[in-house]
């Protein structure tokens, strides 16, 4: 490649990197051994991120001196995507980070250097896009950059965290929307095959995923009980009958014919549904929805805590309710995080994953870090201790930094278990719409 730009230092530099470019993919993208193959992967990310923050650079400035006019263009973007030929959602991506790179000098320069993601960049953008927190941004830039080392979940989850504290002067409650507009289909194709698609807000989805996780595990067990009964113990996961694609399908299946087949009036299983809180969030949304004089807090986004046992996050405003419609349990947790021994069991199940769980959101393995729900199952060492938590939020969890004396909330919407003598309790649900008093009082700060 011999570059044609009119500039000549900007065209000696196009030249220098494609002729590098030219000898690193002659001589083969190969690394030696497992440690060099991570320097690898570190290196050649850090020039991506600088060729990507190059082309944002390009359209910044077409957008800035007009280019694009003489060329017939009404925007920058449209021109970049026409001569570059790319897709109209790249285009965008582009101009929104070209966007957030001005409003946040620090990461735009951080970005050029490579030392700042382009996925972390772009989510940024994204955030930037809506005009009633837009201008809050450069006040938490250092915030931003603090959460960059992070894993891309951990970082997204953080980001959108905030964007949903900083939102307050959204028109109509997130949770009130999502719940308004749940729905499900189930269409055939001309194939004659089926799609099964969903959308419910975020208090009955985590049920629903509780539910429909546990018969995935239970088409997990079969699969290897009949590959053990076939080879014995030298059965591998790759000798199971069915991908995990299929075991959910069949799972699904499985739960509508269980639901079908039940009698009226049935006790349902033995489904749990926890929801962990730190402390200070619990205790100012149970503020903001049973006292009309109360002056609504802002949340910290640092120390926040509402989610699954598996670490799904969930709207404050909708699991509020579901947690004051159901019972409240305590659970209490020492200095150092310790909820139970697990003695010599092989495998964290039941109560003794649940009190790894609870103790922080993430849990390490040799050099990795996974988050709680796709560690499974967590092998020995066999103790909480041995399975270290790493503080993914940029914090300590909630739970390993209460004593015992402390209390986080937990509150569980669950039915009664199968064969008990009394009549299914009923499950929360998030209501129909909240008033539009008790709407405002809720509204995440």
């Amino acid at each position: 490649m011999e570059s044609e730009v009119v500039d000549i230092d900007m065209r000696a530099a196009i030249n220098s990197i494609a002729a590098g470019f030219g000898d690193l993919v002659a001589g083969g993208v190969n690394a030696v051994n497992s440690r060099d193959a991570i320097t690898c992967i570190r290196e050649l990310e850090t020039l991506r991120r600088m060729a990507d923050a190059a082309t944002v650079d390009l359209l910044e400035s077409i957008d800035r001196r007009g280019l694009h006019v003489a060329d017939a263009h009404a925007t920058a973007k449209s021109m970049v995507a026409h001569h570059g030929r790319l897709s109209t959602s790249e285009a965008a991506a582009r101009e929104k980070t070209m966007k957030v790179a001005a409003t946040l000098p620090n990461i735009g320069r951080a970005y050029r250097a490579g030392e700042f993601g382009t996925e972390q960049i772009r989510l940024l953008g994204r955030v930037h896009a809506n005009p009633r927190i837009r201008h809050k941004m450069r006040e938490s830039e250092a915030w931003f950059i603090a959460q960059h080392n992070y894993r891309y979940e951990s970082f997204e989850k953080l980001i959108r965290r905030w964007e949903q504290l900083e939102d307050e002067d959204g028109p109509t409650p997130k949770s009130q929307v999502q719940h308004e507009n749940r729905n499900v289909r189930l269409t055939q194709d001309f194939d004659g095959s089926w799609n099964l698609a969903g959308r419910y807000g975020s208090i009955q989805g985590a049920q629903l995923n509780e539910i429909l996780e546990k018969y995935v595990q239970a088409e997990l067990t079969v699969d290897w009980e009949k590959a053990r009964a076939d080879l014995g113990d030298d059965a591998t996961y790759d000798d199971l009958d069915r991908t995990p694609q299929q075991r959910r399908a069949d799972a699904m299946w499985q739960l509508f014919q269980d639901a079908a087949a039940s009698p009226a009036g049935a006790v349902p299983p033995g489904f749990v549904h926890n929801i962990l809180w730190d402390s200070d969030t619990f205790e100012e949304m149970t503020g903001r929805l049973l006292d009309d004089d109360h002056e609504p807090q802002p949340l910290n986004v640092d120390t926040m805590r509402c989610e699954t046992l598996d670490g799904v996050d969930l709207d404050p405003t909708e699991a509020i309710v579901s947690a004051l419609q159901s019972q409240i349990r305590r659970v209490l947790i020492d200095a150092k995080s310790t909820v139970i021994d697990l003695g010599e069991a092989r495998f964290f199940t039941g109560n003794s994953r649940h009190a790894v769980k609870l103790a922080s959101t993430t849990v390490c393995g040799p050099d990795v870090a996974s988050p709680r729900h796709s560690a499974n199952p967590i092998t020995s060492p066999n103790t909480p201790e041995a399975a270290e938590p790493t503080p993914e939020t940029g914090r300590p969890s909630v739970a390993s930094t209460i004593d015992a004396n402390s209390e986080a909330f937990k509150s569980n919407a669950s039915p009664t278990a199968p064969g008990s003598p009394s009549a299914p309790m009923e499950q929360s649900s998030p209501p129909d719409r909240l008033d539009n008093q008790t709407a405002r009082r809720l509204r995440c700060r």
